[in-house]
């Protein structure tokens, strides 16, 4: 197992991507992090509430970090991805055309010649994507992975939301034209509630390929984090007072 794994540390790129998160029109961003890839292991900063999520590939799993609440709860990819796999299982029986859709979507991909955009279009949702050369495939190859086990998570930390498949599909085609995504447009096109209008989210990433003093401080200081605070159950840590969109 040990030999397995060497090659991973070893083929890791550190770098960091500035991320921001908006909703329809609005010019604050709904969320904002950080995230840094050091040595393997990748650290996604919130901004509000401060967590901190750390994702070790090696050991295939997530550590989340409350910092205002000094407490860690540890979550195994193999559990999220068989949960993922049931709902999905679900899915296939379904009469919907839109759930069918959003766990066996498929995309007409095109370049947008004007702006020179990835487009994914469906009669569900559209994806518009600018994305900027990561000359190193082990840098896209990282980034990619961790998007992916990222968006995994945030189906299973939220029942309900939307699948992460569509974005999976998007993230592949990137990966694959060893590329890292600058900017993110998704139009909903399927009603939600009672609200016609579609909806737009929009994320914004800036890379940067190396790291600041300042990441390695805040590596350290995650570390010391993992190591001192409270353990706890997934189910006792996400018991919060208030939510804020990721």
């Amino acid at each position: 197992m040990l030999a397995l794994c060497a090659p991973a540390t070893i083929l890791a790129a550190d770098f960091r991507v500035e991320n921001r998160v908006f909703v329809n029109s609005t010019k604050e961003p709904a969320a904002e992090s950080t995230t840094l890839f050091y040595r393997g292991t990748v650290y996604d900063f919130l901004a509000k509430p401060a967590e901190v999520t750390v994702f070790d590939p090696l050991e295939n799993r997530f550590v989340l970090l409350d910092v205002a609440r000094g407490m860690k709860t540890e979550l195994s990819t193999k559990t999220i991805d068989a949960t993922l796999v049931r709902l999905k299982r679900l899915a296939e029986n379904s009469k919907d055309p839109k759930v069918r859709f959003l766990y066996r979507p498929e995309f007409a991909q095109t370049i947008d010649p004007t702006t020179n955009e990835l487009v994914f279009e469906s009669d569900w949702m559209t994806y518009r994507v600018t994305t900027v050369a990561a000359d190193d495939a082990v840098l896209a190859r990282q980034y990619r992975q961790f998007s992916d086990a990222y968006a995994n998570l945030n189906m299973f930390l939220r029942p309900g939301s939307r699948p992460p498949y569509p974005r999976l599909i998007v993230s592949e085609v990137i990966e694959k034209r060893e590329e890292i995504p600058t900017g993110i447009l998704l139009v909903l096109k399927y009603q939600r509630g009672l609200d016609l209008r579609p909806e737009r989210l929009r994320s914004e990433h800036r890379l940067v390929k190396r790291l600041l003093e300042s990441d390695h401080d805040r590596i350290v200081a995650a570390g010391e984090q993992m190591a001192s605070f409270k353990a706890v159950a997934y189910r006792e840590y996400e018991n919060r007072s208030e939510e804020t969109p990721r």
